[in-house]
């Protein structure tokens, strides 16, 4: 028939031969052969017909392809060790055999768990250490068949190319990093102001709190949430606003992400001699740890040598233990100074999550043959191979000392109320068989390694004063802390770096003496501190000179100088001793732009300089020492002072008395450029400025009133009363001195005032009282504005136009050319002229009467 050709018989076999068949919606086919075979029988027509059943047709022309890709249940993120599962749909249902995987934009693998027979498959992916982004996708080749099959029923392989980077629709972030902070916090942060504020970043899911508690070796603990002020959860400002932080607080900090990565962030405070290994005072971090802890320690100068670990040749160190109190760091011999060593930690927990810590570890390393010092919190100090003295200085923490050696090594304890000899102090073995030596519950001092039989008087010392000797430079790095205490005799440098984080110099109780004419060089920065281990404790600068910015004391020591302060810096160098007087018999300098800033009262019998920078003293000023204004600086008394105050020549400063009726003290030097603020004086209508000259002319008394409030300044030199000048552009409350033959104005008030002129043309206004004026040269004139105005007396009242015609302004009075004969009455009285107007009077001094008339005075028209 027609469709003959569509078949072919081949040996045994009828083949269909023709196009592709189109079964559309049918299972079952019935399909009719009719076979002619002319030899058959010899009979040409011979036929035979039969008929074909097809049954089970499935349509498999298409290949099955990937049409897209979503998360199963999430909360927007997963962390290390957590799960997620993937399902990916096809066009069709297909058929997988063997195990095939797809590989993700994290560089982490998903299995395939289920869904064969159907049009959507599940894999399943478990996140691991290191894998990260912020929207979790299939990489650009994901699909790994390694030998597993993906079919359509009819054996069409799957065509896999759709999945290619698919992205799911929803956002799922993999995070498995912990947030950071910056700076890390932790090491004895040194707060000055009642607040806590900690920079934290995390790239990926975002900081979701930030939580406080303090480690104080005694007393009530503080625990507290920041809270995001400023930036975002990525990178923002956590901040807390507080009051029961102490000055020197160890913290430990908890970061939480999204994704529920935390890292504590802790400080330790290793200490030990340069050039000998320093045990680094780290711990296992957590219970319950699966195999060994990896530490990245960062932050290693060249030459710093750890005992064990590989050197990256970067700064930092790869560590690998199980027990990180092995560690030891050894400095170069040469080395004195302080450094932060950042120690980030990471291990496996029994449930397969991450664990992180961060150790700020601030090691200290004194010169070999000095003390070394313990801070005044919990503290870890190592000997060296020699013989050493380890100092503790009430308060203390719990401390722990290696590698001492009981044969030449001592323990000095300074200022431990009842404890004055071996006999004082409590000492037994712990669990471990080391000697504690116990002060209080809350104060110890474990000796590693030594059994407390071992120990005797020979070992510990009372109140005996270090001594500590610097010829080289002593480096407190940024964010690191170092303590001292006893004298400390300084021909070098102690420098404190910082360059944003707290950087400080702990001057340990009962105090420290510096001496031999070093320097203390604090960086340009307000973040250097050096402060006292309680308030009581006293830092006396015998000599040396401390310069740069940052604070003495912070409200937390007493400050005795006898050598130089200077603040040199664009920072403030500010002093506060708290309740404690600043005592000043040295110089207190400032050059730099931010100045000096005294918030303590201060007992100066030495000098102040104001050279070019400002120096501002808020307390009480008293000592009577001196202060020197150079340049364009100001210096500021905020409360009472004695200080006698020294314009430099050539300056353009300004003397500021917020209090100026408690100024006591005496100024000189005031001259063209100067300038005295007066603080609660408010220039007016009501001002009176009067001058009066002692009998020898090498000074005199300043008066100055707003007719509420009054003060005197003792001014030494040679002043006009007409060069003091109010200064109406400034604040209002200014007064210059200007000596040249300016014009002036000078104004009277309600009482008798004594106004005097200069070699200008001056006005004035004597206003209500029994006036003395004094003209001095040029054209001035006197002005009476109203009936009531006194008997006033004017002195140097010129009537030849050509020496300085001086005039009467009565125009205020009401009294014209008609009118002036009735009111105005001109006699002699012995060598004066007495003018009256009505029942007031103005007495000319030494002025013929016979030269007075009309012409003399100023009328209104």
């Amino acid at each position: 028939g027609a469709d003959a050709a569509s078949f072919a018989i081949v040996g045994s076999e009828l083949r269909y031969v023709g196009a592709s068949p189109d079964f559309e919606v049918k299972s079952s086919y019935s399909v009719t052969v009719n076979a002619n075979d002319p030899t058959v029988g010899g009979n040409p027509d011979a036929s035979q017909n039969f008929t074909l059943n097809i049954n089970d047709v499935v349509e498999g022309s298409t290949a099955p392809t990937v049409t897209g890709a979503s998360y199963g249940t999430n909360d927007g993120t997963v962390k290390a060790a957590e799960t997620v599962t993937l399902n990916i749909t096809f066009s069709e249902a297909v058929l997988v055999t063997g195990s095939p995987t797809l590989n993700l934009n994290t560089g982490g693998t998903a299995s395939y768990t289920s869904g064969s027979g159907t049009s959507t498959l599940t894999f399943t992916y478990t996140v691991t250490a290191g894998q990260n982004t912020a929207d979790l996708a299939l990489a650009a080749s994901p699909f790994t068949l390694g030998g597993a099959t993906i079919k359509d029923a009819v054996g069409n392989n799957a065509d896999l190319a759709g999945a290619n980077s698919l992205n799911p629709a929803t956002t799922l972030i993999v995070d498995t990093e912990a947030p950071t902070a910056n700076p890390p916090g932790g090491i004895n942060n040194t707060w000055t102001k009642p607040t806590f504020s900690l920079g934290v970043a995390d790239n990926l899911s975002g900081v979701t709190s930030v939580h406080v508690d303090t480690v104080r070796p005694s007393g009530p603990q503080v625990s507290f949430d920041a809270s995001l002020t400023s930036g975002s959860s990525t990178s923002g400002t956590w901040m807390h606003s507080t009051t029961a932080l102490d000055k020197n607080e160890n913290l430990n900090i908890k970061f939480t992400d999204a994704a529920g990565n935390m890292v504590t962030v802790t400080g330790k405070a290793p200490a030990g001699a340069a050039g000998e290994p320093i045990n680094l005072a780290l711990e296992v971090p957590a219970a319950g740890i699966s195999g060994l802890i990896t530490l990245i320690i960062n932050g290693l100068p060249a030459g710093w040598l750890l005992n064990v670990g590989t050197d990256n040749g970067d700064g930092t160190w790869t560590v690998q233990t199980n027990d990180p109190g092995s560690l030891t760091v050894t400095t170069p011999s040469d080395f004195a100074g302080a450094l932060v060593l950042g120690v980030n930690m990471s291990w496996t927990n029994a449930d397969g999550s991450i664990g992180n810590a961060y150790v700020a570890d601030n090691v200290e390393a004194f010169a070999p043959g000095n003390p070394i010092f313990a801070l005044s919190t919990d503290d870890n100090l190592t000997g060296s191979s020699g013989a050493d003295t380890f100092v503790f200085a009430q308060p203390i923490g719990n401390n722990v000392i290696h590698s001492f050696d009981v044969a030449t090594d001592k323990i000095d304890l300074i200022g431990f109320t009842g404890v004055n000899d071996f006999a004082d102090v409590s000492i037994v073995n712990d669990a471990n068989g080391n000697a504690v030596l116990s002060i209080s519950a809350d104060q110890t001092i474990t000796i590693n390694g030594v059994d407390a039989a071992a120990l005797s008087g020979a070992n510990l010392l009372f109140d005996v004063d270090p001594v500590t000797t610097n010829t080289g430079t002593i480096t407190i790095a940024d964010g690191a802390i170092m303590p001292f205490g006893g004298r400390i005799d300084n021909s070098g440098t102690i420098a404190l770096g910082s360059t944003g984080r707290g950087t400080d110099l702990e001057i340990l109780f009962r105090g420290a003496t510096l001496t031999g004419g070093g320097q203390v060089v604090l960086s340009d920065s307000a973040h250097n501190v050096i402060f006292g281990g309680s308030a009581d404790t006293v830092l006396t600068n015998a000599d040396n000179t401390i310069s740069g910015a940052g604070q003495l004391g912070a409200g937390q020591m007493m400050l005795v100088n006898s050598g130089l302060i200077h603040a040199s810096g664009v920072n403030a160098l500010v002093i506060d001793t708290g309740s404690n007087a600043v005592t000043n018999t040295g110089v207190l300098q400032a050059s730099g732009s931010g100045g000096l800033v005294i918030e303590s009262a201060l007992v100066n019998s030495g000098s102040l300089l104001a050279n070019d920078g400002n120096i501002t003293v808020h307390g009480d000023a008293s000592g009577a020492g001196s202060a020197t204004i150079s340049g364009s600086a100001i210096l500021e008394f905020g409360a009472a002072s004695d200080q006698h105050v020294t314009f430099d020549s050539g300056a353009a400063g300004t003397l500021k008395l917020d209090v100026s009726a408690a100024f006591s003290g005496s100024v000189s030097g005031f001259a063209a450029g100067d300038k005295l603020d007066f603080g609660d004086v408010a220039f007016g209508a009501n001002t009176q400025i009067t001058y009066a000259a002692n009998d020898t002319g090498t000074g005199g008394l300043l008066i100055v009133s707003d007719g509420a409030h009054a003060t005197q300044v003792a001014l030494n030199g040679q002043y006009a009363a007409a060069g003091l000048q109010a200064n109406t552009e400034g604040s209002g409350s200014e007064l210059a001195y200007d000596a040249a033959a300016a014009n002036h104005t000078m104004l009277g008030g309600l009482a008798n005032d004594v106004l005097v002129g200069g070699a200008g043309d001056d006005l004035f206004f004597g206003g209500l009282g029994d006036d003395t004026l004094n003209g001095g040269l040029g054209n001035d004139t006197f002005a009476f504005a109203a009936a009531g105005f006194g008997n006033d007396s004017i002195q140097g009242f010129d009537v030849d136009p050509a020496g300085g015609q001086d005039l009467l302004n009565i125009a205020g009075l009401g009294i014209s050319s008609e009118t002036f004969a009735a009111n105005v009455s001109i006699t002699a009285d012995g060598a004066d002229t007495l003018i009256g107007i009505g029942m007031d009077s103005i007495r000319l001094v030494g002025v013929n009467s016979a030269g007075i008339d009309q012409t003399d005075f100023i009328l209104t028209t």
